[in-house]
């Protein structure tokens, strides 16, 4: 199974370098989570899992810029891309959003590398309910053991 994380981060009130440092901190988790995780066998219900982490602190009247989305998963679908007409497939992929934001927000930049790891850590790990809106038909993944080897990778890494 892949997994990714992708990231929106707030781009108005960071200083590059803080914008940089904390960017590498969400990529290497996500990079250190895919490689422990396709080494794993869940089942062939989902074939690809992608969380979308916001990371912003919008000013009051602009929060509906950064809505959560919802649990989805997509069977089987063709995205066109409208510009080179190249097809992107998307094949048994799950995804849904994580929003940083508030108190979480300053902590997460202000913190520590392994700090705003914890924080990370603590954000994938409660976003994983989002596993319980999965169709009833998706019989072939075995959300409770994946659940269970993301707390164990967390406290492998000690970010729990």
């Amino acid at each position: 199974m892949k997994f990714s994380v992708g990231l929106t981060l707030d781009a108005v009130s960071l200083d590059e370098t803080t914008r940089t440092n904390k960017s590498s901190v969400v990529y290497n988790l996500g990079k250190n989570i895919s490689e422990h995780i396709k080494k794993l066998d869940y089942g062939e219900g989902i074939v690809e899992y992608a969380i979308k982490l916001y990371i912003v602190n919008p000013p009051i009247g602009f929060e509906h810029l950064f809505k959560d989305f919802k649990p989805k998963f997509t069977k089987h679908k063709l995205l066109p891309n409208k510009y080179t007409g190249e097809k992107l497939e998307l094949n048994k992929y799950f995804n849904y959003s994580i929003k940083i934001t508030g108190n979480l927000y300053d902590q997460f930049l202000t913190g520590t590398v392994e700090e705003s790891e914890k924080i990370l850590a603590t954000e994938i790990l409660n976003s994983l309910l989002n596993l319980d809106a999965l169709p009833k038909k998706i019989k072939d993944f075995d959300k409770e053991r994946f659940k269970a080897d993301m707390q164990q990778f967390f406290k492998e890494q000690k970010l729990l």
